[in-house]
């Protein structure tokens, strides 16, 4: 017998697995197989009614499993992942990417080339008339962000890593926060290297460490679409991209970087991203020794 939620047995100060589902976005029968696989084994088992319990330390390893997993990264090279420190983690990542793109060579050439024939008609991101563009009122939001260069090629593994870093540091601190990450693009991924921010919103208290900078989010409007799984993937997103910046335009306001905005737990079926652009004048506002990690 295992639990969902918090009922009889339950331990002080651990988390059942059902809170353990909800706070890593793991599902409940991910939970059981990480467990099965030797990942993320419960803290504690009560031998009386099989009820299992995690520690609140094991959180940050079960977000690195989600975060791993949805890149259908192989079980043995997440169990790798679990037992390196952040820079080498990343290495593993950047290595393990480079494996697949090689794999996937010819067709990854064959995409890259056409979608740089269409980019050289339209432009980046042409609008995708299917796509139901939406606005939204948002507010101010505190988030830590981490900002680096990058390729498209190199994108997905990199803004992997610096998640979890993100997260990591965030942890440390003891603030509060969510699965919800955004990546922030301030420059076209089609160019040799682009700058892309890492955003996670978090709430508490916070202490810069390292490339990870603390700043505000002011509140305003933004256009947004909700895609799912198979959208998200490149050059398929780039239709979404396409569409709210064409929204952005006919609206007239001021358009501030584009970006993608994973609210919820990664899923094969359903909504799991938003791609939106500010609206109205809405613009970074970085705070003091933000913006130097940023610029060139």
């Amino acid at each position: 017998m295992t639990d969902g939620s918090r009922g009889e047995g339950a331990t002080d100060g651990m988390m059942t697995r059902g809170e353990m589902a909800h706070a890593s976005g793991l599902s409940p029968k991910a939970l059981r197989l990480y467990d099965a696989n030797g990942l993320l084994h419960p803290a504690r088992v009560d031998p009386a009614t099989g009820y299992r319990y995690y520690a609140p330390a094991q959180l940050d390893a079960a977000r690195t499993i989600a975060a791993l997993r949805r890149l259908d990264m192989p079980l043995a090279r997440v169990r790798e992942a679990l037992a390196c420190d952040p820079s080498a983690r990343t290495e593993l990542l950047l290595a393990w990417w480079d494996e697949r793109r090689t794999a996937l060579a010819t067709g990854l050439v064959t995409v890259e080339s056409l979608v740089t024939q269409l980019g050289d008609d339209a432009g980046p991101g042409t609008a995708s008339g299917d796509l139901r563009v939406q606005e939204r009122t948002v507010p101010e939001r505190t988030v830590a962000a981490v900002a680096f260069r990058t390729t498209q090629a190199e994108l997905v593994p990199r803004f992997t890593a610096a998640v979890l870093d993100v997260r990591t540091a965030l942890a440390r601190g003891g603030a509060t926060f969510g699965t919800e990450f955004w990546v922030v693009y301030h420059g076209v991924l089609e160019a040799p290297d682009a700058y892309v921010e890492v955003c996670v919103p978090y709430t508490g208290a916070a202490t810069p460490t390292g490339a990870v900078v603390l700043r505000a989010e002011p509140a305003g409007r933004e256009a947004f679409v909700e895609i799912g799984a198979q959208r998200c993937a490149f050059p398929q997103i780039l239709g979404a991209f396409g569409s709210v910046r064409a929204h952005a335009r006919e609206r007239g306001g001021t358009v501030g970087p584009a970006r993608e905005i994973y609210p919820v737990p990664w899923s094969d079926d359903g909504h799991v991203a938003d791609v939106a652009v500010p609206l109205g004048g809405t613009v970074l506002d970085p705070a003091p020794g933000a913006r130097p990690s940023l610029g060139p």
